[in-house]
């Protein structure tokens, strides 16, 4: 028979299912739900409850909640600490409340609200009403508070406090930081200084004393017979600064180049140089020095000065005796230009044939008549330069020192050139006319400019008359007439002149047409067509006339006389009208008076006089 342990497990159990049980001896099956219908029911209940009985009536255990302050640990009922955070919140505080108060934690008590206020009590200017607000009350403290009911301090320390107002916000400040806080800009402006005005001194401790200047005058002149000019020493090629070599004897213990730079130096600068190296010491740059030289042999000493005046400034070395003997090149020769313009002289000169070798050369100029040098900043290693910016239409000395490391030689022969002048071009030529005109010439003049500036010569250009371009002109005339020749007989002719100089050609006159005559013949005679008449005004315009001539291809020449007898000294020539008949317009004379007209050849055959006059006013 299989034990109990043999049979298999069942994972469920319902009331349906049978179990044996023995009743009298027997062995009977029940099933699982009849078996337990007799018995009490599985009470199930929460952690931290208790079984008690609550309600009226039939009925078994019931579940009775463990409140605030209690927990049910097993079977043990225990008191919890007291959770402040389950009370509910109070939005007022009246006087009837109570606050819960603790003696080192351990004991609770509670205490009145009135009783802890109680507890508080309003200092000076302080007050707190029924419902617990503090409140100052006495007023500003500008209208009770008085300073002068404060003790008084007889000494101020670094921690002590002062009062003090920034941007309406009142605050205090220690006194150390207050007095630090002062800056002369604090100050008021003070007028020129005198030996009366005072500052503050300390003498001894930290307590400030007055003193004016005047004290201390006795005390500077006591220091000044110990005081000892800073010495510099220079192994290096040097520029000289202000604020580094000024007031300083510079002892050069190399062979070094010095470079004065006036801009860096300032007006008023002065240092003492010594050459203590084996070699020479050189300048560099526009220097003057008293010796002429642009060097110190070793054991030679200068003293320098940048000054500043009416001419300019000025670097000036004076340069004293002592050291080795220098050996420095001969006299430059030769010295002359090259070229000059308005702004620059170029100047060429020959290198010295005595003394020793140069290897550089300076130039000096001036303007004629005043006696300060400048310079040539140029660095010069050969014979000739161009010195500019110089002004226009001034003349100018030069002269040129040769240069080796022991300084300069014996200057050129002074040399005296002058820039030329800016000039303008020549303005517009005017008055052009026509004078004595032949089958193959014409005659002309006109007046000089009246504007721009004048010319040194005319251009005369001309063509056959429609034509667009000038076909041939007359250069370099140098007077205010021309004539221009191989022309073609019986042909219109434009002329134009122009004036010209340095600065370039002017704008060309009004363009002048005349026509050149028939062949030279003689003309046999002349006959009075229209002749002038009336009177008419000096310099103004043209008087027309016109003759008949024989033969009729004979040309004619026309001319105004203030004699009837006397031919006239300049003529117009005359164009053929048609056939036999010439005419010309001919200038109104230049002068009042009486006047005859007077036509002639023009090989000056058949001279013919009108022989009434007329009047010019």
């Amino acid at each position: 028979m299989p034990t109990i342990s043999q049979l298999p497990v069942t994972q469920t159990v319902v009331a349906a299912d049978s179990v044996p049980i023995s009743q009298g001896g027997s062995v009977h099956a029940v099933s699982v739900g009849a078996l337990l219908a007799s018995t009490q029911p599985a009470i199930i209940v929460q952690t931290g409850a208790l079984l008690g009985r609550v309600s009226l009536g039939a009925g078994g255990p019931e579940a009775i909640a463990v409140g605030a302050g209690l927990a049910l640990n097993q079977s043990t009922l225990q008191a919890t600490p007291f959770d402040y955070g389950t009370l509910p919140t109070a939005s007022v505080l009246p006087t009837t409340a109570s606050v819960v108060v603790t003696n080192g934690g351990t004991d609770s008590h509670l205490l009145g609200l009135t009783t802890l206020r109680g507890l508080f009590s309003a200092g000076n200017n302080v007050t707190i009403n029924g419902g617990g607000t503090i409140s100052a009350s006495g007023g500003t403290v500008a209208s009770n508070f008085s300073i002068g009911t404060l003790a008084t301090a007889t000494v101020a320390s670094a921690a002590d406090l002062l009062p003090i107002s920034q941007s309406g916000t009142t605050g205090a400040i220690t006194y150390a930081n207050l007095i630090n806080g002062q800056t002369i800009d604090h100050a008021q402006p003070a007028a020129a200084a005198s030996d009366g005005d005072t500052f503050w001194v300390a003498q001894g401790s930290n307590t400030m004393l007055s003193q004016t200047f005047s004290a201390i005058w006795p005390w500077i002149l006591g220091k000044l017979v110990t005081a000892k000019t800073p010495v510099v020493e220079l192994a290096a090629n040097t520029t000289l600064d202000g604020t580094v070599h000024n007031a300083r004897v510079l002892i050069c213990s190399q062979p070094v180049t010095l470079t004065p730079v006036s801009a860096n130096m300032g007006n008023g600068f002065q240092c003492e140089i010594v050459n203590l190296s084996s070699g020479t010491v050189s300048f560099t740059g526009s220097i003057v020095t008293s010796s002429g030289a642009s060097s110190l042999a070793p054991g030679q000493a200068a003293t320098l000065r940048c000054l500043t005046y009416s001419a300019g400034t000025v670097l000036y070395a004076f340069i004293g005796g002592g050291g080795a003997a220098p050996s420095v090149p001969g006299q430059v020769t030769g010295l002359t230009s090259s070229g000059q313009t308005t702004s620059s002289i170029t100047l060429t000169w020959n290198a010295p044939t005595t003394g020793a070798t140069p290897t550089g050369y300076l130039v000096q100029f001036r303007p004629t008549g005043t006696s300060v040098w400048s310079v040539v900043t140029q660095s010069l290693t050969s014979p000739g330069c161009s010195v500019t910016a110089l002004t226009s239409n001034t003349s100018y000395d030069f002269c040129v020192f040769a240069t080796n490391g022991a300084g300069s030689g014996v200057g050129s022969s002074i040399f005296t050139i002058a820039t030329t002048a800016i000039n303008s071009t020549p303005g517009i030529v005017t008055g052009l006319m026509a004078g004595t005109i032949t089958s193959a010439s014409v005659q002309l003049t006109w007046q000089a400019p009246s504007s721009g500036a004048a010319p040194t010569s005319y251009t005369v250009q001309y063509r056959v008359t429609g034509a667009t371009s000038w076909t041939g002109a007359v250069t370099g005339v140098s007077v205010t007439a021309a004539t221009v020749s191989g022309l073609s007989s019986r042909t219109s002719y434009d002329f134009s002149v122009f004036g010209t100089n340095t600065a370039g050609s002017g704008p060309t006159s009004l363009v002048m047409t005349a026509s050149t005559a028939a062949p030279a013949g003689a003309v046999s005679s002349i006959v009075w067509n229209v002749a002038p008449f009336g009177s008419y005004t000096h310099g103004s315009g043209v008087i027309g006339v016109n003759v008949h001539v024989s033969p009729s291809s004979a040309a004619v020449q026309f001319g105004f006389s203030t004699s009837a007898t006397v031919q006239p000294s300049s003529w117009t020539a005359g164009g053929n009208v048609n056939t036999d008949l010439w005419g010309a317009y001919v200038p109104t004379p230049p002068t009042a008076g009486t006047w005859y007209a007077w036509a002639a050849g023009t090989d000056g055959s058949a001279p013919t006089v009108y022989s009434s006059p007329f009047t010019v006013t």
